[in-house]
């Protein structure tokens, strides 16, 4: 999928027309996809923290929000949220089709979640913004098979980082059950053995969508 992107003039259209929206300017709708997207839709998390000896040190509660929309070339496109990164404002979300979330983050367009029909599928990749490495690139990539989480069949997406020199240093694992929303999000780090530990999982509590 080629990549966009997004000027500072458009990023400054991007707030310009969210402000707008919350005087209702333009009538709130809904997207329906992979992601259920309408402002006021949320998503609550019980998140565990762990050391990376894989022993709990904290349990706290996330929030997922969908807080705005703005509608550019006839496309409506969701601000997102997420309450462990209350600085991240200039995110968007949109269902590109019945099987693609896409994501606008730091002015880079890239797919944000793939259902596909092959397995292993590197969905897209998109260049990384870390700032505790050497600045490399995000992996997605899509498996076929399904997970029961809770009683949940979710659809499964890793997000490989890898600095410059190609090391995979960080992964996120994301869980979906479509229709509803993200059920489980895990995020790994790895240790100076070069061995992974988990250093978060948060799990499906409780949720609205309109």
């Amino acid at each position: 999928m080629k990549k966009i992107i997004l000027s500072g003039l458009v990023l400054l259209l991007f707030f310009a027309c969210s402000k707008n929206d919350t005087n209702n300017s333009t009538p709130p709708t809904k997207s329906a996809g992979l992601l259920p997207l309408s402002v006021g839709n949320f998503w609550q998390y019980t998140k565990i923290s762990y050391d990376s000896n894989n022993a709990a040190i904290d349990t706290s509660l996330d929030e997922f929000d969908i807080i705005g929309q703005i509608t550019i070339n006839g496309v409506t496109y969701y601000s997102e949220i997420w309450s462990t990164f209350p600085g991240n404002l200039g995110s968007f979300l949109v269902n590109l089709d019945s099987n693609t979330l896409e994501k606008y983050d730091s002015g880079v367009q890239y797919t944000f979640f793939k259902r596909t029909q092959s397995d292993s599928l590197n969905a897209d990749s998109w260049a990384d913004t870390v700032t505790s490495r050497c600045k490399g690139h995000n992996y997605l990539y899509a498996f076929t098979d399904t997970t029961n989480i809770n009683g949940h069949n979710c659809l499964r997406n890793i997000v490989y980082v890898n600095d410059c020199t190609g090391f995979n240093f960080e992964q996120w694992v994301y869980y979906l059950q479509p229709g509803l929303g993200f059920v489980r999000v895990q995020h790994y780090l790895v240790k100076n053995s070069g061995t992974f530990y988990l250093q978060f999982s948060a799990d499906l509590k409780s949720y609205h969508t309109n």
